[in-house]
């Protein structure tokens, strides 16, 4: 059941970052997203050399932990990596966009209880500082909580 609370997860967060269409967000017509990514977000991992579509987004989840409590539930977290490509001049400011698109979405996200999800969390965000112009490499770290029943 782990497994695939993990994968219903990922595949969740999936499905809301394709969300970034270069519209008004769903989430509040404040905000405008800066990218359109034409459904270019992925449940696997890339390298850059292998990427022909930009701009895209490539999910990749890590080793969950957990925390039993003596209450009759376990609290996990599942660590997360989106890896951010986009592809044009000035690529830096591209990556700068499409990340501000990643965090709008990522802290709009509603609590979903049905899949036991407490709360998302980035805690990095880093990019190649322009090493690989006119690419651009930037990922997102997250960290999601959530309640497994015992």
């Amino acid at each position: 059941m782990a497994n695939s609370r993990r994968r219903d997860i990922v595949n969740f967060l999936v499905t809301e970052l394709k969300k970034i269409n270069g519209d008004s967000s769903t989430f509040g017509a404040s905000y405008t997203y800066n990218f359109n990514l034409a459904n270019n977000v992925f449940r696997q991992l890339k390298f850059i050399d292998e990427v022909n579509d930009f701009p895209a987004l490539y999910l990749s989840a890590g080793a969950e932990t957990r925390d039993y409590q003596t209450q009759g539930f376990t609290l996990a977290n599942l660590p997360i990596v989106i890896r951010c490509y986009v592809k044009q001049e000035e690529a830096q400011d591209g990556l700068e966009n499409l990340i501000d698109d990643v965090e709008h979405v990522i802290y709009n996200i509603s609590s979903q209880s049905d899949k036991g999800i407490l709360q998302f969390n980035i805690s990095n965000i880093s990019t190649d500082e322009g090493l690989i112009e006119p690419y651009g490499l930037g990922e997102v770290f997250i960290n999601i909580g959530y309640e497994i029943e015992d």
